[in-house]
């Protein structure tokens, strides 16, 4: 561009600083992530607590686009999520959308496994910084240039997300926008240069110099500025400094573009106008990063010129493509960070599993955007998974790059280091699209990353790859299909009315086909060479697990499921192998690193590192932090690596170390939850190589039973099956204290019925009792009307049969709360004095505790409250001393009950708050349920009507939740206050 008058100049860059200001720097910002983290709510700046703050921040920065939860809780909490991450996460959602409630346009959504924050459009500080610097580099003018950077960098106050806690993944954000910072001002100082403002552009870099002391641009510009000032001694001094730093620290010379600048200095050659970056007067922009253009005769005098092939390199895409929306949507916001000159490269890295797609995601997106990037487009197949194992090695492929793009073989340097140097000199200053498919991992993709912005490179892997964010890659983690893709996929390609002929058979085959592309395409190939075989037939052939993958194999090797799955496996290594196929053995639908130790019979620090890698190629899963899993083909694969790799000894070893892990867990969680419980059961020493988990209380024994409450169900039916049948009593029993606390009555009842098959099967009489006695209390509580004596009866024999006072003692108890909730309290009292008698007999102070309480409860229902009052003061204070704090609740709930019938309200109120507060703590569903109704009843009695009914509300919601018959009661309650006596309904809670 020719210069311009001084006035002239200045009314265009006024005119460039309007149209920054009306387009694309509007004065709505809502939100601010460029300092400290806020929003414009309520006529004021508001950020809340630090982690909210945080979320506020990740989902302001990826606006409108979706967040896996699992991100959002590793930007928190990084490697330490506690149990209670995923509820605490949603906690700071629904903070966070009060907080946005007055911003018109701004909504959190949930979306599947993540969270997507809406916004206009330039509504955050952020999106209009990148809007102002992407108008400063397309400025055809630098003093506007210079207006609109001032203006994209006044957008800054202080560091990115100033205020909220220094985790790992917080500082790799503040990482990649302190870098987009600092390439605006690296521009304005370059447009200060074109400007011939020398003075001015020099003081402003070298405060950017000693802030980023390695970069090469920088020093290149400085010197540049400090020439033209007369200072040339200094900008010698600038090049020595960096060759002595980059020598200290990097162990390399400046490079060639510094050094040529560098010789030109020295020579007095360095042309007075112009600027590295930016041409000063006329011509095309120079889109190199160096200082200035190296000399005529060097291999980089390729840069800037027209190619001798355009190069056309994508293989064809796959059709008919289906779904992958929300991906297709996340590479194309890519494209708005694809700059003509300045910035970085763009990157994006596709991990998944084998045969979910990536590169014919990859391959179709391409295609779409093809026309964006003139100057063509790369491919390679890195063959980093495949069946000769042999890796396309990084100079091969630039070879490879070098000869597509036109390059006679004998210009093509020996070194692969020149190599490297002149691919990126041919890439600088173009538009080009590069597809980097198969990678092995981060260092087979390094050398072949352009070295200047203008490009785009994907690159897919079935590792994570997630060292190249250090180059600013986005990283794209690609699942399995959704139901509606799978099916849509298996519609596309079996044709549209063979599908809709048979919709429940295409629904079975993507389930079976674990929604896998490859699986679903191989699939949907067998239907269509027989087109006369119903589709039912073959989810049949599908549904046996061992045979499955046999019915996905496909005489091309790249198109047989288990081939595919094995390509990954061979380049793992052998811990990491063999626990990939422990994992097999394991019933559960996740595992967590501590079993995955008992299960390999290795020591926690190595199961995670095997699960790490295992991970990071995609074998594996982390849906939840800390928790791993796999789809059902993997599953499939991995027990057949099990069987392959492990003898019939060392795969039942494995299978009971995973079981004792769970079993002896499980009962420690029991004891915490129960202190003093059943003092005569025993468990046998775990297998050799079991490491159960070290609870610490009952928070964490609540907190680990929830956690692993399929997982257990899981390993319950799997040892029943497969012959493990002490297990199969035992670990029911360990968890019926759990069950029982969350209201899971048909858990408790299902899992028992196996129990007291296994106990049968074994002879054990004491496992045949603890079964009969379990469903006993099963059927009371989930149904209190019905009979639960037989199984009460049978307990009782047995025990009895055993010597077991405490196990009488329980079933006693069992009998006394049937006939309470019977209304026959005398009977109820009868076996409530059994229990204090064999309790005080066998010295077990809980069990007296409980007996006490409900011998004062049932005083109270004979109207007896003086003496009740007194029986349950005693138990209080046992129970205080033993520190149950279930039976605490309980007997808080029978004083309460007592008060209220001595007319003391507020007293009785008080009792039933105390109740509940320790209920809640404990985590037992029913007991808060039944206390609330309870509590409700006083209120009412209080004539406080308005409280009883939110008591009563909250009480149906628990029994809703629980599907308890005790709903009915409620509904009735609310509908017709006066319809019921004044009261607590009669029965104690259970604390045994």
């Amino acid at each position: 561009m020719p210069a311009l008058p001084l006035a002239a100049g200045a009314l265009l860059a006024g005119q460039m600083a309007g149209f920054a200001r009306g387009r694309e720097a509007r004065d709505d910002i809502v939100l601010r992530v460029l300092g400290p983290v806020a929003v414009h709510a309520h006529d004021g700046w508001l950020g809340g607590p630090p982690q909210q703050r945080l979320i506020l921040a990740v989902l302001a920065l990826q606006a409108g686009q979706v967040v896996p939860a699992h991100e959002l809780i590793d930007a928190v909490w990084e490697e330490r999520p506690p149990r209670s991450a995923r509820a605490s996460l949603q906690a700071l959602v629904t903070r966070l959308r009060q907080l946005l409630a007055g911003l018109p346009g701004a909504q959190v959504e949930r979306r599947g496994d993540g969270y997507r924050l809406r916004l206009g459009p330039g509504t955050t500080d952020v999106q209009q910084f990148r809007a102002l610097a992407r108008s400063g580099r397309e400025a055809g003018d630098s003093r506007a240039a210079v207006a609109v950077f001032d203006r994209a960098l006044s957008l800054w106050r202080g560091p990115a997300l100033a205020d909220v806690p220094d985790t790992a993944p917080v500082e790799a954000i503040r990482a990649g926008l302190a870098e987009e910072r600092l390439s605006a001002r690296q521009d304005r100082a370059a447009a200060l240069l074109e400007l011939g403002r020398d003075q001015e552009a020099a003081g402003e870099l070298a405060a950017l110099l000693a802030g980023h002391p390695l970069a090469e641009r920088l020093a290149g510009m400085l010197m540049v500025a400090l020439y033209r000032c007369g200072r040339r001694g200094d900008a010698l001094r600038v090049f020595r400094d960096m060759r002595e730093r980059l020598a200290g620290q990097l162990g390399v010379e400046p490079g060639p573009d510094l050094q040529h600048l560098h010789q030109q200095v020295l020579a007095g050659e360095l042309k007075p106008e112009g600027s590295p970056g930016r041409p000063a007067r006329g011509g095309e922009p120079d889109r190199g990063t160096g200082p200035a253009r190296a000399p005529a005769a060097a291999p980089e005098s390729v840069a800037g010129t027209t190619l001798p092939v355009l190069p056309r390199q994508l293989p064809a895409a796959v059709t008919p493509f289906t779904g992958r929306a929300a991906e297709l949507t996340a590479l194309s916001g890519l494209l708005e960070h694809v700059p003509a000159a300045g910035g970085a490269v763009v990157i994006s890295a596709i991990g998944g599993t084998a045969g979910v797609g990536k590169t014919a995601l990859a391959v179709h997106w391409a295609h779409q955007v093809a026309g964006r990037f003139p100057d063509g487009q790369l491919y390679a197949n890195l063959h980093g998974f495949g069946p000769s194992g042999a890796p396309v090695s990084a100079a091969d492929a630039i070879r490879g790059f070098l000869g597509s793009l036109g390059l006679p073989q004998d210009r093509i340097p020996a070194g692969p280091d020149a190599q490297a140097a002149l691919y990126r000199s041919m890439l600088a200053g173009k538009r080009m699209l590069i597809v980097l498919d198969n990678a092995g991992d981060e260092q087979q993709v390094r050398p072949l990353l352009p070295g200047s912005a203008g490009c785009l490179v994907l690159v897919t892997s079935r590792r994570s790859l997630a060292g190249l964010a250090a180059h600013g890659a986005r990283l794209i983690t690609l699942d399995v299909m959704s139901e509606a893709e799978a099916e849509e996929l298996l519609a596309a390609r079996l044709g549209p009315h063979r599908a809709a002929a048979e919709p429940e058979a295409v629904s079975e085959l993507a389930g079976l086909c674990a929604r896998l592309p490859l699986a679903l395409a191989v699939a949907a190939v067998r239907a269509a060479a027989s087109p006369g075989y119903p589709l039912s037939a073959l989810a049949a052939q599908l549904r046996d697990m061992p045979t499955r993958l046999d019915a996905l194999t496909a005489q091309d090797q790249a198109s047989s499921v288990r081939a595919v799955f094995s390509w990954s496996q061979q380049n793992l290594s052998d811990p990491a192998a063999r626990m990939f196929a422990l994992l097999g053995l394991h019933a559960g639908p996740d595992i967590t690193a501590a079993a995955a130790a008992s299960l390999a019979g290795t020591g926690v620090r190595e199961a995670r590192l095997a699960l790490a890698e295992l991970s990071g190629a995609h074998l594996i899963t982390e849906a939840v932090p800390g928790r791993f899993s796999c789809h059902d083909l993997l599953r499939a694969y991995a027990i057949e690596a099990a069987h392959a790799r492990e003898g019939e000894a060392e795969r039942g070893a494995a299978i009971r170390r995973v079981l004792d892990h769970y079993l002896h867990t499980a009962w420690s969680a029991a004891c915490l939850l129960l202190p003093g419980r059943d003092p005569a059961f025993r468990l046998a020493p775990p297998e050799p190589g079991t490491r159960p988990e070290a609870l610490r209380d009952a928070d964490d024994a609540l907190g680990w039973c929830r956690a692993e409450h399929q997982v257990l169900l899981a390993l319950i039916g799997q040892a029943a099956a497969d012959g493990f049948d002490s297990y199969a009593w035992q670990l029911p029993w360990a968890l019926s204290d759990y069950f029982s606390r969350a209201g899971h009555w048909q858990l408790l009842a299902e899992t028992h019925r196996a129990a007291l098959a296994a106990a049968r099967r074994l002879g054990d009489r004491g496992g045949q009792a603890r079964a009969h006695q379990s469903l006993g209390y099963a059927q009371l509580m989930s149904s209190p009307g019905q009979s639960s004596h037989p199984h009460l009866t049978q307990a009782l024999s047995l025990y009895r049969e055993l010597g077991d006072q405490f196990g009488e003692a329980a079933v006693h108890f069992g009998f006394s709360m049937a006939f309470g909730a019977q209304r026959q309290p005398r009977q109820a009292l009868g076996h409530a004095r059994q229990v204090l008698s064999l309790a005080r007999a066998g010295e077990h102070r809980g069990e007296e505790a409980a007996a006490l309480n409900s011998i004062g409860w049932l005083h109270a229902m004979l109207g007896d409250y003086r003496p009740a009052l007194a029986y349950c003061q005693r138990a209080l204070r046992m129970h205080r001393e033993t520190g149950d704090l279930m039976g605490q609740s309980a007997t808080w709930d029978s004083l309460g009950y007592v008060h209220h019938h001595l007319g003391d309200f507020a007293q009785a109120a008080a009792c039933y708050q105390q109740a509940l507060q320790q209920a809640r703590d404990v985590g037992s569903l029913l007991d808060q349920a039944t206390i609330l109704d309870h509590l409700g009843a006083t209120r009412d009695a209080a004539g406080d009507p308005q409280a009883a009914g939110e008591a009563w509300q909250q009480a149906l919601g628990i029994f809703n939740d629980l599907h308890h018959p005790g709903a009915a009661e409620i509904r009735r309650k609310l509908r017709d206050p006066q319809a019921h006596l004044s009261a607590p309904a009669p029965g104690p809670l259970w604390v045994r």
